[in-house]
């Protein structure tokens, strides 16, 4: 079940770019993380969010690069891969709001998001 945004919901991730995980990654077992990283590189990026609904704001408003934006399209309140839709209403639709899911479609994990944002 997709989750619902509400527009108005203040941006509260914590972001840092930096070789190692920061003190505040994955010290708190109520919040969601997620990095991209590539060894000691110090463009690791690290991420913490309160929980999915602000991971997804976040993310669908933040995320620019154009593998992000060529792989995932924000969808009734989530976010997901673009295989996930069915080829037929992809091409028959003006725009993603004609798209139809697949049938056990599944929203496009966390960690796929935040790498496709990455450098790496």
């Amino acid at each position: 079940m997709p989750i619902l945004v509400n527009s108005i919901k203040p941006k509260k991730m914590r972001y840092k770019q930096s070789a190692t995980a920061p003190e505040w990654f994955k010290s708190d077992n109520l919040k969601l993380y997620a990095s991209a990283t590539s060894g000691s590189s110090p463009s690791n990026e690290w991420y913490e969010f309160d929980d999915r609904c602000e991971a997804i704001w976040d993310s669908g408003m933040t995320f620019k690069s154009e593998s992000f934006m060529d792989g995932f399209c924000w969808f009734e309140g989530e976010i997901y891969d673009f295989d996930q839709f069915t080829p037929e209403s992809m091409q028959a639709a003006d725009d993603p709001e004609g798209y139809v899911l697949k049938e056990g479609a599944e929203v496009a994990s966390l960690d796929e998001i935040v790498q496709a944002e990455s450098r790496f």
